[in-house]
């Protein structure tokens, strides 16, 4: 049965679900035709959302309010996590709709293994909700809905590699730690965990190639080639990275844009502004104006 054929079989006004199963992957459309509050949500598996129309109001445990979720926006949630919804816009003549694509850990780890990550690090603090508006990852959630609702003879192979590209390019950014802490793999000690933790612990210092070698136990050119081979980024990328996820939650607790800009070695606003915004989509202000 067809995307449109399935979505027209109301059968309850809140979160009515069309879903598409295959191997490793279910996609659900859900419609809600009526205004209403705090609706509970649960993830089985690590999930992907996209908004389609309307809007949302998100709330979790991780977010100080409740967090407007619109059309070009998605976010990612991990398995067993649980947030409640509103739906302040929607109504029977225009449903709020949203997309999900629940992926199971064999394909992530697979996924992950292909492109030779390991879960080098486990942050116990990490998030289990990500919110992002990358419009390549929203063209890439229509182009799974299309292929989920067609009836064509590689059907099954086609959402496997647009799963796979989901994948890659969630594990290629931010939401790395996320999605291969989906992976539910142990930890063993090594010279990169060991960087790794050098770099937490000093993440309002400089840090220089040459402190992370003596931490790892490595040359330079060993450790270029673990960060690259494990984590896909450089060190000095994850650095920043860290830094930034670190700033965030500084400006979520109300600390001032400039202050927390140099607190992490930031010597220029612009900059700081530009790859916060590179990020997290939306600038430092803009991020705390939503948050606190």
């Amino acid at each position: 049965m067809l995307l449109q054929e399935k979505r027209s079989k109301v059968s309850t006004l809140i979160d009515n679900r069309a879903a598409f199963n295959s191997d490793h992957v279910q996609l659900c459309v859900y419609d809600t035709y009526q205004a209403c509050e705090r609706i509970p949500f649960h993830a089985e598996q690590l999930m992907f959302c996209a908004m389609h129309t309307g809007k949302k109001v998100m709330h979790h445990h991780s977010l100080q309010r409740g967090q407007e979720f619109l059309p070009g926006q998605s976010f990612i949630i991990a398995g067993g996590e649980h947030v409640e919804i509103d739906f302040p816009e929607a109504h029977l003549n225009a449903p709020t709709s949203c997309l999900t694509i629940e992926v199971d850990s064999k394909k992530v780890q697979e996924v992950a293994e292909r492109m030779r990550l390991e879960q080098a690090y486990y942050n116990e603090q990490s998030a289990t909700l990500q919110l992002s508006n990358n419009p390549f990852t929203q063209q890439l959630y229509q182009r799974l809905v299309d292929t989920f609702s067609e009836n064509q003879q590689d059907r099954e192979v086609l959402i496997d590699l647009g799963i796979s590209e989901l994948l890659v390019r969630m594990l290629q950014d931010r939401s790395r730690e996320l999605v291969l802490q989906h992976c539910n793999h142990k930890i063993g000690h090594n010279g990169l965990q060991s960087a790794i933790s050098f770099i937490k612990q000093n993440l309002t210092k400089p840090i220089s190639i040459e402190m992370l070698c003596k931490s790892a136990g490595m040359g330079r050119s060993k450790l270029f080639l673990e960060f690259k081979r494990q984590l896909g980024c450089t060190p000095q990328s994850f650095i920043v990275e860290q830094k930034l996820t670190a700033a965030a939650a500084k400006l979520k607790q109300g600390t001032a844009v400039t202050q927390v800009c140099y607190d992490y070695g930031f010597s220029e606003l612009s900059y700081f502004s530009r790859r916060f915004k590179k990020t997290f989509g939306c600038s430092p202000r803009t991020y705390q104006n939503q948050t606190v």
